[in-house]
């Protein structure tokens, strides 16, 4: 048994000697592949050597200057012309966090960085957060002023008193401001008809009295932020009503002016912004102008005179729903729509187009529900925090955190249930993807900030995309050196010819591909990889001068490259018909794929994503749990000893000792029958005797779809599919929350309909197998039919066709026979008559 062991270690290990001898040798023809500095350095883990060699005869080869810099020991290049550049972090604005209400908050450290970001290599970022006491809350109420929003702005005008008391329990820095819209005054949308300008309708008021209408309007801004709250509700009592003729209402210029119009509005520069869009209706959006012959598109910026009249109502068209998103992204605004109930799914769909919206319902004489939507949202949204970032697109931004009580960290931008005080930690990762062929953009700056804040990490990130020694400044940098027999200028220890000139040392002119008689043949045996070769340049390069110059493909963003051109960077394998999968750089037909990817496409994650979480500060070593394979960075589980496994990680059983579906299964089925037959109309759990053992132990809750996402796996719930005795399927989660003795508490989600399988209906299936048998033989005897039919007719008419053309002679009855017969002597000769 011992051998046996022995031999298996030895088989793995030489597998694992090969493995990595081949991926250093990979590694190698990757770097030696580039044939400048440049190039060199874009590749992850290549370093150059600058030094210069002196002139030799072009028979000399040069030793191959880009290598991996893990064989830096091995080179024969001097320390001192090594460009081995590396991705290097410089904080220079690095105040502390400050949530205390006597001081200036700073929620965000670090505020500034300096970034110097070499393609395919990772910086990693140490982001702090925390929530700041009684930060300044701007909240702007944009209400729809139309006929039938009346009876909402009575109860408005009554609001403001409890909503400033309200928010301020939550913070002590709040202020309030309002703004009116209707639509745009012109046909279809309003009645242009002269009386109807002066009183487009009328209602009746609170006291039942009869009100006209005010002349229409677009949008008007009514009230500037601020804490008077006594002040909103004088505006909002004297804001008129107006009227319109189609249903939607112009809500849309009046949102994007309430968003850009920051001076007039009020917006503070360190505040969350809230704005509360309440309706009735629904809206019109970009492309309903051309109805009015409006075609101008909305140009997003601000358009209110100094009465806060939006000027350009007639002028451009409706917003777009992505202006808006943009718009509410860039001011970072919470936008909160407050409808009535039978616009729910409507702005529900509205809600999902825009980051960071909400929905909540009005309802007329109800001032509570208002302020409880405000605050609830307003709750939720500092009760977390969530990264967001506008870093170029050839940067890679991964955010990763433990949040609070984590003991893992996991890759999210977003921790929830914080309190004032409370500091997260984010580690971020940045990597350069690629480099952009525009070098302006080779010197970015860019955001990483909380969603809704204005405070920020800014980053000044500087791309390493070319070798110092490429700048003419440079110490090793020599235009028209005699290096380069005067033709060419003396870059990073190699000869960067002028127009018309090549070779090593810029020592031939034009296409003329020999410097003496002599030496043309050695010249041209430079430009094979062998002598077995029998063209120059592997058939995609001329040999000039004993140097491949390569072809230019139609595509600028494909290229050969190499000593010989034998390399290319279009010819690797795919991944959904993406080169490399867009994981990875093609290198000489060779993908190379960035960090967490692997495969010849670069299609699939590593198996670092296979390894479970650690457990009681121990490393958990095995990939699946040992229960399963690591396939593309996803564990796929495998039946063991007629087990099967489950889970993320492969490492649920819930047959298994220690597992609790079945333990559960008779408590939670008697809960969700006895919670199905006896539900009060609240939704609430009624008691039930019979599952009175259970009621300790349990904290039952049912829920539409029982589903498990990788956090609460984390967290140790465990999903359960129990067969019931009626044939169904009970399907629940359950998380132990703690151990008390001898009693064990759990927290279960129940789906709220049991997975049955569809009853199959006898009778139908019986009387469908009669009836198809019927119409099939029917089917089957009329096509006989049909053939045969067919069949006659045509032996029919073959018959009468050959009836027809039969001839017979008129002289001579067929059916006669002579009687006498006449026989002739073969022998006799008539001319002799012998």
């Amino acid at each position: 048994m011992l051998p046996k062991i022995l031999f298996i270690v030895l088989i793995n290990y030489c597998i694992l000697v090969v493995i990595s001898e081949n991926n250093k040798n990979k590694q190698e023809q990757l770097c030696a592949a580039h044939q400048t500095c440049k190039d060199c350095i874009q590749t992850s883990n290549c370093i150059w050597c600058a030094k210069v060699m002196k002139p030799s005869t072009s028979s000399d080869v040069e030793p191959v200057r880009c290598i991996p810099r893990d064989k830096y020991n091995q080179y024969w290049c001097p320390a001192s012309q090594v460009i081995n550049e590396t991705s290097a972090i410089l904080v220079e604005k690095d105040l502390p966090l400050t949530s205390r209400k006597d001081a200036e908050p700073v929620q965000v450290k670090p505020q500034k960085i300096r970034i110097h970001l070499r393609k395919g290599e990772e910086i990693r970022i140490k982001l702090q957060y925390t929530q700041a006491e009684d930060y300044p809350v701007d909240l702007y109420y944009l209400m729809d002023l139309s006929a039938s929003m009346q009876p909402y702005k009575n109860q408005l005008s009554k609001l403001g008193g409890n909503l400033a008391k309200a928010m301020k329990a939550l913070t002590g820095n709040f202020r309030l401001g309002f703004g009116s819209f209707v639509d745009k005054v012109v046909l279809p949308m309003t009645d242009t008809q002269p009386d109807k300008l002066k009183v487009p309708c009328s209602y009746y008021n609170e006291y039942n009295k009869k009100v006209n209408c005010a002349p229409p309007y677009g949008y008007q801004h009514q009230m500037s932020l601020s804490e008077d709250s006594n002040a909103f509700m004088r505006n909002v009592d004297a804001a008129p009503i107006s009227g319109n003729i189609d249903a939607p209402e112009g809500g849309f210029d009046a949102l994007i002016q309430s968003i850009v119009c920051t001076e007039h509005i009020g917006w503070r520069q360190k505040a969350r912004r809230l704005l509360v869009f309440s309706t009735d209706a629904n809206f019109h959006l970009a492309g309903d102008g051309k109805l009015a012959g409006i075609v101008e598109p909305n140009d997003g910026l601000c358009h209110l005179d100094e009465n806060g009249i939006y000027t350009y109502s007639l002028v451009q068209d409706y917003p777009s729903i992505s202006q808006i998103n943009r718009k509410a992204q860039e001011h970072n605004i919470h936008i909160i729509f407050a409808v009535d109930k039978s616009k729910n799914t409507t702005y529900q769909l509205l809600s999902q187009s825009i980051v960071d919206a909400s929905v909540g319902l009005i309802q007329k004489n109800d001032t509570d529900n208002v302020i409880q939507i405000i605050t609830g949202e307003y709750e939720k949204l500092v009760e977390s925090v969530e990264l967001i970032d506008n870093a170029p697109k050839y940067v890679s931004v991964q955010y990763f955190s433990h949040c609070l009580n984590d003991t893992k960290e996991l890759k999210r931008s977003k921790c929830e249930g914080l309190r004032y005080g409370d500091v997260v930690d984010f580690n971020i990762t940045l990597k350069l993807l690629e480099c952009p062929s525009d070098r302006a953009l080779w010197n970015q700056q860019f955001e990483i900030k909380p969603r809704g804040l204005n405070e920020s990490l800014k980053i000044e990130l500087e791309l390493m995309c070319e070798c110092p020694c490429d700048k003419p400044d440079y110490k090793t940098y020599e235009a028209k050196s005699t290096h380069c027999n005067n033709h060419g200028d003396l870059v990073c220890g190699i000869c960067s010819c002028h127009e018309g000139y090549n070779g090593k040392y810029c020592d031939c002119h034009g296409n003329n591909n020999k410097m003496s008689d002599d030496s043309n043949s050695t010249i041209t045996s430079n430009c094979r990889a062998s002598v077995n070769d029998t063209v120059d340049c592997s058939g995609h390069g001329i040999c000039k001068c004993g140097t491949c110059e390569c072809e230019v493909r139609p595509n600028p963003t494909e290229r050969f490259g190499g000593t010989y051109c034998e390399c290319n960077n279009f010819s690797c394998q795919r991944h959904n018909r993406i080169l490399c999968g867009g994981n990875g750089d093609c290198v000489c037909g060779t993908c190379d794929c960035y960090p967490g990817w692997i495969g010849e496409s670069c299609g699939c994650h590593d198996n670092t994503t296979c390894f479970p979480p650690s457990t009681s500060g121990k490393q958990n070593t095995e990939i699946c749990s040992g229960h399963g394979d690591c396939i593309c960075g996803k564990c796929h589980c495998k039946p063991q000893n007629n087990i099967l496994y489950s889970g993320v990680y492969c490492e649920d059983c819930p047959t298994c000792s220690g597992q609790h579906c079945e333990k559960l299964a008779n408590c939670v089925e008697c809960l969700w029958t006895s919670y199905s037959s006896r539900a009060t109309n609240d939704g609430t759990q009624s008691e039930d005797d019979s599952c009175s053992s259970c009621h300790d132990e349990i904290d039952i809750e049912r829920i539409d779809k029982v589903e498990i996402n990788t956090t609460e796996h984390e967290a140790g719930m465990r999903l359960c599919r129990v067969p019931t005795d009626d044939g169904c399927v009970l399907v629940y989660k359950y998380q132990l929350v703690s151990n008390r003795g001898d009693i064990s508490v759990f927290k279960i989600f129940v789906e709220e309909h049991k997975d049955c399988p569809s009853v199959i209906p006898i009778v139908g299936v019986a009387i469908g197998v009669v009836v198809s048998t019927v119409v099939l033989g029917l089917v089957g005897l009329i096509i006989w039919k049909i053939v045969t039919s067919i069949h006659d007719q045509r032996e029919y008419a073959k018959f009468e066709k050959e009836r027809a053309m039969a001839k017979w002679e008129r002289g001579e009855n067929p059916l006669y026979r002579k009687a006498t017969t006449t026989f002739q002597n073969p022998t006799f000769d008539v001319n002799t008559r012998k």
